[in-house]
């Protein structure tokens, strides 16, 4: 599971930023900025400029798109994926959660399926 790391002194070969001019590395969004999301995964940048979920230019919204518009305060973070993993990344947490979905959604059974077992243990087989 990817680990958040929150000092920079951790790692000295991640190269000092501010807050100011901290982006994600995959989708380019902003680090501190409230941004116009659609369901689609298209987003306003500050500048006016609507970018697709990979971070490229898209195409303005029509009013049914923008009907489902919803504002979302983008956060950036460095995250590396594992500790062996050598170089961390700056990303947002829509990018983390999505490049590491498989993962997220194995340690989630696991963690239900433990619960079970537990519930099982002490309390006896569940009836369904």
């Amino acid at each position: 599971m990817a680990r958040h790391i929150d000092v920079h002194a951790d790692l000295p070969s991640a190269p000092p930023t501010t807050h100011d001019d901290r982006r994600c590395e995959h989708c380019g969004r902003p680090h501190g900025h409230t941004l116009r999301c659609l369901p689609d995964g298209r987003w306003l940048s500050p500048e006016g400029v609507w970018f697709d979920s990979d971070g490229h230019p898209a195409p303005w919204p029509d009013v049914v798109d923008y009907a489902g518009v919803r504002m979302s305060r983008s956060v950036v973070g460095l995250y590396r994926r594992s500790r062996a993993a050598s170089k961390p990344q700056h990303l947002c947490r829509r990018c983390f959660l999505d490049s590491g979905r498989d993962t997220h959604r194995q340690v989630a059974r696991i963690r239900s399926l433990m619960r079970f077992a537990l519930g099982d243990l002490f309390e006896g087989a569940y009836s369904a």
